[in-house]
């Protein structure tokens, strides 16, 4: 056997394999020998079918899958040898590839084409990007305030109900003022004073204290048996009497805007006045927004660098690539009508893209990376480094279970990929920020769709 290669376009080499008899003769002689012991021939026993008419029925297959063989194996090794550095696979060469006669000929040539990962200099100082600093307006900031006050309320527990409480309840299942032995009950119940729409059923709770035990009929109280089941639970009677326990009241009350508070919110962050709250508010606010846009941010960093990085892609290797490894869904016709449009700026940033990774092999996605991920994911907040050794073994063994998935490890390599990539070039890429409103960027967004 014997391989060669020769340049046969920018960035696209021509390799030949030349298979002589001597390559694939044992390999189709052993095949022939299985087929002979399987084979079910009229008149003659298994293992018994002559060699001549074996060769006769299945020598050109066994011929033909002795080649693809040796030649897939031969040209794989010349790959992996040579250290191809290829786009995709190679391709049968069409032009100059001859049809074989199996049947009579022994000596064979295979020409294939294959496109080169071309020289890729990414350069960064020369690209420049136009893009938004979102900041939050006074009266934004002021909603956000308001809303963690609601979110953070103080919660105090009064001896008695008041009108907007949560209490939390026990129930036994009641009849005829007494409770019903063997009758359903129920613990660790709760609901607020404002799902009782009705003024005389409130009556009943409103400053009742807490311990008082009292009959009451929850499709009463909260209007119908259909309302009272989703307090009750599952298997209760809804439309029955009960003797309630109330076992705690909790109320919860707007925060003073004071040190406890922006403490609460800002546990690492000493904040002494409303002003520095209000600062603090808008800061994280501004990096959510900033979280919001990097996907946006990104598309045009990429639109950038595949404008500005130049080379050569062979183009033609390249559409019948993407036809033949497309599964039918794609025909020639299609790919010259779309291939611009729809291919090219993909491609070259994939091929940008490898490039900066090969420079900057920290941008790749490690396994203790995509596992940190899932953790954070299954328990937000927690601070694996703390824990002892006996935990971090659990909860990698939770990690370890659900990284079983190797569709969803893909997925999440490439999300974090994306991550590390926008804060990769945004810290090497020149971008032109202009502050504005977040419903002026959603403007202008919908103004540059339009424009498309």
């Amino acid at each position: 056997m014997n391989i060669t290669q020769s340049t046969k376009g920018e960035n696209l080499i021509s390799i030949k394999i030349s298979v002589v008899k001597a390559d694939y003769e044992e390999n189709v002689e052993k095949t022939l020998k299985q087929m002979r012991q399987r084979a079910n021939v009229p008149g003659f026993r298994p293992g018994m079918v002559p060699m001549g008419m074996i060769k006769k029925m299945y020598g050109t297959s066994a011929k033909m899958e002795a080649l693809n063989t040796i030649v897939s194996d031969s040209l794989n090794k010349h790959i992996m040898d040579n250290k191809l550095d290829l786009i995709g696979y190679p391709l049968s060469d069409n032009e100059m590839q001859q049809p074989a006669d199996l049947e009579n000929q022994d000596d064979i040539d295979f020409y294939f084409e294959a496109a080169l990962r071309p020289e890729i200099n990414v350069d960064f100082t020369n690209t420049m990007v136009d893009f938004y600093h979102i900041v939050p307006t006074e009266e934004e900031v002021d909603k956000v305030v308001a809303d963690l006050q609601e979110r953070y309320p103080n919660s105090s527990h009064p001896e008695t109900v008041g009108e907007n409480d949560r209490l939390e309840i026990k129930i036994r299942e009641a009849k005829n003022g007494k409770e019903v032995e063997g009758g359903f009950e129920k613990d660790g119940l709760y609901f607020n004073m404002s799902q009782i729409k009705n003024k005389t059923q409130r009556k009943k709770f409103l400053d009742k204290e807490v311990g008082s035990e009292f009959i009451v009929n929850f499709a009463k109280v909260f209007g119908s048996e259909e309302e009272a089941a989703k307090i009750l639970g599952e298997g209760a009677p809804a439309g029955s009497d009960f003797n309630i326990i109330i076992d705690d009241a909790i109320r919860d009350e707007k925060p003073e805007l004071d040190e406890d508070f922006f403490k609460k919110i800002f546990p690492d962050k000493e904040i002494k006045d409303l002003d520095a709250f209000k600062q603090a508010v808008k800061a994280e606010m501004e990096k959510q927004h900033e979280a919001e846009t990097d996907p946006i941010l990104f598309n045009k960093m990429v639109d950038e660098l595949v404008a500005a990085v130049k080379f050569d892609l062979p183009d033609a290797f390249l559409k019948r690539w993407l036809v033949e490894n497309s599964r039918g869904q794609l025909t020639a016709e299609d790919m010259e009508k779309n291939y611009e449009k729809d291919y090219v700026k993909g491609l070259r940033w994939q091929l940008i893209e490898d490039a900066i990774v090969k420079a900057n092999p920290e941008l790749i996605i490690n396994d203790e990376e995509v596992k940190d991920f899932v953790l954070k994911q299954i328990f937000p907040g927690i601070d694996y480094a703390s824990l002892e050794d006996d935990m971090k073994a659990n909860l990698d063994k939770i990690a370890a279970n659900y990284l079983k998935d190797e569709r969803q490890v893909e997925q999440i390599k490439n999300q974090l990929a994306d991550v590390k990539m926008t804060r990769f070039l945004k810290g090497k890429m020149n971008i032109n920020f202009a502050e504005t409103t977040a419903a002026d960027f959603m403007k202008k967004l919908e103004e540059e769709r339009k424009a498309k």
